[in-house]
């Protein structure tokens, strides 16, 4: 008797002492710390697929703007096995990988490499992805990571940009005074 393909990913993770809880029969789920962020994992069986999905890993922002759904077809376009989702609010973004076992059991290479895929690409364009969504915001730029190799670090503040902000009225002499009320200067 064959093997349902979720048993075969709780015995990879049972060989590999990855701890995960079991949610149902056909689904499991578990959190790995990955550089960028710590991600939900959720693997389930659905309709011969089984499908590895981070969800929510964006949430709580404007994700239906013309510079997020670009990067997220660049992305789409360059790894074929990826999959981002944005909720039908547009707040929140999950990524998912699916694999097709309709008719056989999930070897340890396709399970590896999905989730190479899921965790990598999920974890590798995150900073891509704060930096395009608060791009416009200087407060929140400081804190989006601008390279893997060096994390932005954020800036104490210093209380000079309120400070600058506010610009102290030129003084009028006399005359421009006097001017601006119609009287004659001599």
């Amino acid at each position: 008797m064959r093997r349902t393909a979720i048993e075969c990913v709780k015995d990879f993770f049972d060989q590999d002492k990855i701890r995960y809880n079991i949610i149902d029969e056909n689904a499991i789920e578990l959190y790995m710390q990955a550089r960028n962020l710590t991600m939900h994992l959720m693997i389930y069986q659905h309709n011969g697929h089984l499908i590895f999905r981070v969800p929510g890993f964006i949430r709580n922002v404007e994700l239906n703007r013309l510079d997020v759904l670009m990067f997220i077809m660049k992305i789409m376009n360059e790894i074929l096995d990826i999959r981002f989702e944005v909720s039908a609010d547009g707040k929140t973004l999950s990524a998912c990988c699916h694999h097709i076992i309709e008719d056989g059991e999930i070897t340890r290479a396709q399970f590896d490499l999905a989730m190479m895929i899921i965790m990598h690409i999920v974890d590798d364009t995150y900073p891509q992805f704060l930096q395009i969504l608060y791009s416009n915001d200087k407060k929140a730029e400081e804190f989006a990571p601008v390279s893997r190799t060096q994390p932005a670090r954020p800036q104490a503040d210093t209380g000079n940009e309120i400070s600058e902000e506010i610009e102290e009225p030129e003084e009028e002499d006399d005359d421009e005074k006097n001017r601006k009320k119609g009287l004659k200067i001599n």
